[in-house]
């Protein structure tokens, strides 16, 4: 950035006088934006919920598999994305948004439930012989949403969750072959919920020098409980997210 502002102030300086350094100044910025790589991944996300969730009464067991959601489906986005700079800091950004609705088998009771779950860490990468070790630290936020009509009476349980939760981890990536990339990672945290983790592990294959496909398989519990039981403002969500996941990763 220094960079940049000392061309510009240079070529203000140099243009009232009658002269042109605007090469300079171009050579300048280009040499500043080289200093980060990006990357970015839109996914597809094969999973399936199952745990214990409760609204008001005491916690049920929940079990969706993937199917089951699929087909109640209305609506997702899913993507990725990484910045790193030659220093070794970067950025981590993942955003998951579904949205599901359903119908009871007597056309009586209709469900709809929106989750969203952002992550942003900042990281630090160190480079070994042939691998690399990505630290990360920084916060998970969940959205839920769920709203429940019975026999067209709109808000028989309408309820919205949002917390936050502070993460620390780790991400470990070798080298296989020319094309071929490992990777595992994992971290864990709390905060607005009583624990959250994340253990995953995969393969990444280089088609070229700005597209990889990715493969791998993610498990992503919480732990979040508010309110008392037999009380409106009770909410119990204790789950396992897990499933294979594809994605496409952009290099620029």
């Amino acid at each position: 950035m220094n960079k940049i502002v000392l061309s510009t102030a240079l070529l203000s300086s140099v243009l009232f006088a009658g002269g042109n350094i605007t090469p300079f100044v171009e050579a300048s910025v280009v040499e500043e934006v080289s200093n980060w790589d990006f990357e970015l991944s839109p996914y597809l996300a094969m999973s399936s919920i199952t745990g214990n969730s409760g609204v008001v009464t005491a916690a049920a067991p929940l079990d969706l598999p993937f199917d089951d959601i699929l087909d109640a489906l209305e609506f997702g986005v899913a993507a990725h994305f990484e910045a790193h700079h030659n220093s070794d800091w970067g950025l981590w950004i993942d955003y998951n948004y579904v949205s599901l609705g359903g119908t009871g088998d007597a056309g009586i009771l209709t469900l709809d439930v929106k989750q969203a779950v952002f992550e942003g860490y900042g990281m630090y990468r160190q480079t070994l012989e042939n691998s690399t070790i990505d630290y990360m630290a920084g916060i998970r936020r969940w959205n839920l949403k769920m709203d429940a009509t019975l026999a067209g009476r709109p808000n028989l349980n309408d309820t919205q969750n949002d917390w936050v939760d502070f993460v620390v981890g780790a991400r470990w990536t070798t080298n296989l072959s020319e094309n071929w990339k490992f990777y595992v990672r994992g971290d864990i945290g709390g905060g607005g919920s009583d624990f959250t983790a994340t253990a995953a592990g995969g393969v990444r294959y280089v088609i070229n020098e700005w597209l990889d496909f990715d493969l791998q398989y993610k498990a992503l519990w919480v732990d979040h409980q508010t309110g008392t039981v037999g009380t409106l403002d009770y909410f119990r969500y204790d789950t396992l997210t897990q499933g294979p996941i594809i994605g496409l990763n952009f290099k620029f």
